[in-house]
C-alpha cells in the first residue's frame, strides 16, 4: 500500500519506521526541515517531504491522488481536520486521524458519515486503560466496536450482587446493552433469553455502549465505580 503520512514527529517516524519494515511505500510531510532530516537520519532513507501538510499542493505532490491512507498526525485537531478534508475531496484514500482532544471527535465523525475516518484519540485510550484497571476484578472489555462507541465486554457477577437469582429480564438492564452469553463454571457457556437465571459467579457477555458502562456494573455487580 502506498502511506502518506502528514506529522513527522516521533509517532509518525515510529509508524513510517514499522511501514516500512512490512514493504508498504510511505511519504512523510513534515513543516519542519530539521525533524525532516532528523527523520530520515533515523529511518536511513529518505522518505520523507519537506512542506504544510495542510497545502493541496503539497499533498497532490506527495502523491495524494494515489493514496491508500492518509494519516493525518500532527498535534493541531484543526491541521489534522483540513488534511481529512483535503483527502476526501481529492481522492480515495481511507483517513486515520489522530484527535488530541476528544471533545472535536464529533467534528471529524461529521465529515463523512459513509467512509468514516478513523480516530484516534490518546486521551480515551489512556482512561479507558485507566478504568478497566480500577475494574479489572469483575469488568474486563473484550474488544472495542463501531469506533470505540460499542465494548464487548466480560463481567463477573459477585456474591451479593443484585442480580443473583434474578431473571435477566427483571435485573433492570439499561436498553442501550444487550446479554450475549452467560459463562457457568461446569457448564456450557448459554445462549440466553430473557428468562434465563443469573447466578452468583456467573461471567456475563454484553454488548455495552459507553455511556451504560456504569449503569451496566451496578446492575449486576450492584456498586458504581468510583
Amino acid at each position: 500500500m502506498f502511506i502518506i503520512i502528514v506529522g513527522g514527529g516521533k509517532v509518525g517516524t515510529y509508524l513510517a519506521r514499522a511501514l516500512l519494515a512490512q514493504d508498504h511505500e510511505v511519504v512523510v510531510i513534515e513543516k519542519n526541515p530539521k525533524k525532516a532530516q532528523m527523520m530520515a537520519n533515523l529511518l536511513e532513507t529518505d522518505v520523507t517531504m519537506v512542506g504544510d501538510g495542510c497545502d493541496p499542493v503539497v499533498l497532490d505532490q506527495a502523491g495524494l491522488k494515489r493514496a491508500d491512507v492518509i494519516v493525518a498526525d500532527t498535534g493541531d485537531d484543526e491541521d489534522n481536520l483540513v488534511v481529512c478534508l483535503i483527502a476526501k475531496k481529492n481522492s480515495k484514500a481511507r483517513c486515520i486521524a489522530r484527535v488530541n482532544n476528544p471533545k472535536n471527535k464529533l467534528i471529524f465523525e461529521s465529515i463523512d458519515l459513509e467512509a468514516p475516518i478513523a480516530l484516534i484519540s490518546s486521551t480515551e485510550v489512556i482512561l479507558d486503560t485507566i478504568n478497566q484497571h480500577v475494574n479489572a476484578h469483575d469488568y474486563a472489555i473484550i474488544t472495542k466496536l463501531k469506533d470505540g462507541d460499542l465494548d464487548l465486554v466480560k463481567l463477573a457477577i459477585p456474591s451479593g450482587s443484585p442480580a443473583d437469582g434474578k431473571r435477566i429480564v427483571d435485573v433492570g438492564m439499561p436498553r442501550s446493552s444487550i446479554v450475549v452469553a452467560v459463562d457457568r463454571k461446569g457448564e456450557d457457556v448459554l445462549i440466553p433469553n430473557g428468562d434465563t437465571l443469573l447466578r452468583a459467579g456467573d461471567s456475563v457477555i454484553l454488548m455495552v455502549k459507553n455511556e451504560s458502562r456504569e449503569d451496566v456494573r451496578a446492575a449486576l455487580v450492584g456498586t458504581k465505580s468510583p
